[in-house]
């Protein structure tokens, strides 16, 4: 498929036409601050990593989850800024070595992880003219993390985040792959034209690949995305039996019961695949208890207890503020999620 030439934009991070904005947006972005953070504060974990290991250690407890931490930022502006986000996720690697979860050594897979996003450690995004400097930077920011959490037996996610950053991210993980960082792990949109082929990319004799599937949050351009989200959890169950196929192991990130119920189906059972290959994921404070409880203790695919693991994002008000209406723009539902939270609904 052809690709659309850069188009100039005042935005320094942008390198895709402007979009208009819908009248919900524009609403959106007069919701007052606080009101944000108030409806999207079951999204949030807190503001630094003692508070979000102290709920991830209360979902093992209560539970028995496991989570993944992401320490909220992006599109950073200052190199200050993404050496500082370095030195963030080195100590709550630290954190996470010091307050382990209670798990035996032979199931690691269920130990605390950290993810993380390209952007936080660049100030310019793909595809801006002057740009190289500022990506090698940014991926020898990643490998220091990467290096540290592998000293500390943590596993690491590298995130995706919209179309212009999916080469870096993705030559980032190969590459830290093949220089040994076993404990790296990413993430595959399904809503991406390009993901079929990049799945070709996996069947390298590599140890350790593990990926993250997801239809993704981005609003991309119809040109090189998928617009029905029923394609896109279609492909999450398809590509996810592609990947195993290859020895992947797969994080399987979707809300969507019906989604959870045709991957177990059509996949796992047909193929006779353990279900310590692969896992499911949930954005923390979305209410899907009943679907997590049925998955955790085995009643959802008898007689198997599949692995759940909460994503944590935390960060400080001004920077979680930020994230969530960002969220809210590229997700309104999770204005709905809120009023369910609020009431105690499923």
């Amino acid at each position: 498929m052809p690709v659309e030439a850069p188009v100039k934009r005042k935005h320094r991070f942008s390198n895709q036409p402007e979009k208009p904005k819908a009248n919900s947006m524009n609403m959106i972005d007069k919701i007052p601050v606080d009101l944000v953070l108030f409806m999207a504060s079951p999204y949030i974990a807190g503001e630094r990593p003692k508070e979000a290991i102290a709920i991830a250690h209360q979902l093992w407890n209560k539970y028995g989850y496991t989570s993944t931490l992401d320490i909220l930022g992006e599109d950073m502006t200052s190199d200050a800024d993404c050496d500082a986000s370095v030195q963030n996720y080195i100590e709550l690697a630290n954190q996470i070595a010091a307050n382990p979860l209670p798990v035996p050594d032979f199931e690691q897979r269920k130990q605390l992880t950290i993810s993380l996003k390209p952007s936080m450690f660049s100030t310019i995004a793909p595809g801006i003219e002057g740009c190289e400097p500022a990506l090698a930077r940014a991926f020898a920011r990643i490998e220091k993390i990467t290096a540290h959490a592998k000293g500390l037996n943590i596993n690491v996610t590298l995130e995706a985040e919209d179309y212009r950053w999916t080469d870096f991210q993705l030559n980032t993980y190969f590459d830290l792959l093949k220089k040994g960082y076993s404990n790296l792990g990413t993430v595959l949109q399904t809503r991406l034209f390009r993901t079929e082929k990049d799945l070709n990319r996996f069947d390298a004799e590599l140890k350790g690949k593990r990926v993250r599937l997801v239809i993704g949050i981005y609003n991309e351009p119809e040109s090189i995305a998928h617009t029905d989200k029923n394609v896109m959890k279609g492909l999450m169950v398809k590509y996810a039996g592609i990947l195993l196929s290859k020895g992947v192991y797969v994080e399987f990130a979707t809300h969507d019961e019906g989604c959870v119920s045709a991957l177990i189906r059509n996949v796992i059972e047909p193929g006779l695949i353990s279900p310590d290959r692969f896992e499911t994921q949930f954005l923390h404070g979305v209410p899907r208890e009943q679907l997590q409880k049925s998955l955790s203790d085995g009643s959802f695919c008898k007689p198997d207890s599949i692995l759940v693991r909460k994503y944590l994002p935390f960060g400080p008000g001004k920077v979680a503020g930020a994230y969530c209406r960002r969220r809210l723009k590229e997700n309104p539902n999770m204005i709905g999620y809120g009023i369910k939270n609020l009431f105690k609904l499923q």
